[in-house]
């Protein structure tokens, strides 16, 4: 276990930034400023390490600039999508369905390389659906949770989607994709924040909360480059699996989140699902 420490504390410090969300919401933050922190504390960070700012003659010269762009757009929105499920289901149940990814990014590698989906990974589908499916049997209104589910797939959509783009911009160190796909999203929510009438000089406790929140989240980060580097992306995202276990335990205890039972046997058959198919990623060597 102590082998694999920089992923298990990348997962760590991600939890915990996906665990004060609705902390920063029982301070009335807008999820705008939360998202501000958590890309413009990451940026800063990127800076430091990186010890330089932007060399855009180099990703010209590399032919990056489309796929940084569109990078780019996909964590913001990705993130912005899991925020605004928090508000409609516990954290824990939209940090699960996010771990859809591996599946989805499975099948989108399958579909790019016109290669068909044989019995195993029609059955894994199939159980993730179940596991949705017994996700929503929550004893909150149904709405809520069928627009809170809605979300968090549809950010599990946009994660696979950068899983799967990713591979074409590895002529980049990690940190440097890092410093160029966080600015834009961080000016962004900043500016929708301001937007929608927030003042950033009426300092109070949730604004602090959300500075705690980026720079959790920017220490998950480097952890979580130092993982890659260390052991690889395939055995980084597999430990990352502890990241909704932790988020899991941390809602039960901070927020008391009514989970019935038939919703952890959702959970249960999702990570089952999701852990199969990223280790057959692992084998076939899906992804780099």
């Amino acid at each position: 276990m102590f082998t694999i420490r920089f992923a298990i504390l990348s997962a760590f410090f991600y939890a915990l930034n996906v665990s004060m969300v609705p902390l920063v919401y029982s301070f009335g933050v807008s999820a705008f400023l939360f998202l501000f922190f958590r890309f413009g504390t990451t940026f800063l960070l990127s800076l430091v390490i990186t010890k330089s700012l932007f060399s855009f003659a180099d990703i010209k010269q590399k032919g990056l600039g489309y796929w940084l762009i569109l990078l780019t757009i996909l964590f913001g929105i990705q993130s912005w999508l899991f925020v605004e499920a928090v508000k409609y289901i516990p954290v824990a149940i939209a940090s699960i369905v996010l771990f859809t990814y591996p599946l989805i990014t499975y099948l989108m590698q399958s579909h790019s390389r016109k290669k068909n989906l044989d019995f195993n990974t029609t059955a894994m589908f199939l159980l993730a659906i179940i596991g949705i499916a017994l996700l929503s049997q929550g004893s909150g209104e149904i709405r809520s949770l069928t627009i809170g589910l809605g979300l968090a797939l549809l950010s599990s959509l946009s994660y696979a989607t950068i899983t799967h783009c990713t591979p074409k911009v590895t002529g980049l160190r990690n940190w440097d994709i890092v410093k160029y796909t966080t600015l834009f999203p961080a000016l962004c929510f900043l500016s929708l924040f301001l937007y929608e009438g927030g003042e950033l000089l009426s300092f109070n406790q949730g604004f602090l909360w959300c500075f705690v929140a980026g720079t959790l989240f920017a220490i998950g980060m480097f952890f979580y480059c130092t993982a890659i580097k260390k052991y690889g992306p395939t055995r980084t995202a597999n430990v990352g699996y502890c990241e909704p276990i932790i988020v899991l335990v941390i809602s039960s205890i901070a927020y008391t989140d009514n989970i019935l039972l038939i919703q952890y046997v959702g959970i249960a058959l999702v990570g089952i699902a999701s852990i199969t198919i990223e280790r057959r990623q692992s084998r076939q060597k899906y992804i780099s």
